[in-house]
């Protein structure tokens, strides 16, 4: 018996027009602006976490950074791989990675108990110090990639590499808007900043949210989305966390400020300029 044929005609226009929302079929656990993740499993029974992005918005060092932090004591998903989906075109790229069981902490939070919650927190504690023993000569991503730029409420630009402290300063100055006074005030501030600076570069988060932090039985198992993260001086984590990040519930604050390094109200001020 002669096999069905299908006309092409009839199927290329799905895919022309086809989003990147379609590309990969599945059971959706999370949807956060775009940032699609479906849960799957393979023939033996492992949940896999699949996320998903336009091409143009996922850099395949996300990934990098994520398997580097799984590598190093921290506990981030362990990646099995990177890959692009193509149906006519280049439609999406997917990082596939181990599901971190549990709920999310903004889920979970106000269900602990008081032993609970500080048990989360000196947790997190042990997460956070054994990040910032994660250090690189430089400001970016392994090996000396660019990271997403923070600064861009977008997020569509790159920042980085940078190989100083001061490279680094000159391009947020860049970017701040206001007269020569102005910059000359911000150009001393950062001067006397480096003197005072330990010059490490750390591994940083970038999004320390409670919804990117996976929590069951009172245990932390994961701490996920590693898309705003790179090597930052030692101030960022904190800086990004106060400036940058616009979604925290209100209860969070407090317990950042425990948890995070903090540095002056001037830095926090010259992070909130550099944002556009």
């Amino acid at each position: 018996m002669a096999k069905p044929t299908v006309d092409p005609k009839d199927e290329l226009p799905n895919l022309k027009t086809m989003g990147y929302v379609d590309a990969v079929k599945g059971n959706e656990i999370y949807n956060f602006f775009g940032n699609r993740v479906i849960k799957t499993t393979t023939p033996s029974g492992v949940a896999l976490a699949v996320k998903v992005k336009p091409p143009k918005g996922f850099d395949r060092s996300e990934a990098d950074m994520m398997q580097y932090a799984a590598t190093n004591g921290i506990l981030a998903p362990n990646v099995r791989g990177v890959y692009d989906v193509i149906a006519h075109r280049l439609l999406a790229r997917v990082m596939v990675s181990e599901l971190v069981p549990g709920v999310s902490l903004d889920q979970a939070w106000h269900d602990l108990t008081p032993g609970e919650q500080s048990s989360i927190k000196e947790q997190l504690r042990t997460q956070l110090t054994r990040m910032r023993a994660c250090k690189q000569p430089f400001i970016g991503r392994l090996d000396r990639q660019p990271a997403q730029n923070l600064y861009d409420s977008i997020g569509t630009t790159k920042l980085g590499p940078f190989d100083s402290e001061e490279q680094f300063d000159e391009w947020c100055l860049a970017r701040v808007n206001g007269n020569a006074l102005t910059k000359w005030k911000w150009k001393r501030f950062v001067e006397k900043e480096r003197r005072a600076s330990s010059g490490n570069f750390v591994l940083t988060h970038g999004d320390l949210t409670p919804r990117n932090i996976m929590v069951k039985d009172g245990q932390i198992t994961g701490i996920i989305d590693w898309e705003r993260s790179g090597f930052y001086p030692e101030y960022a984590e904190y800086a990004f966390a106060m400036k940058l990040c616009h979604s925290h519930e209100e209860w969070w604050i407090p317990v950042l400020k425990e948890l995070l390094q903090p540095c002056s109200k001037e830095r926090l001020e010259f992070t909130g300029l550099i944002e556009k």
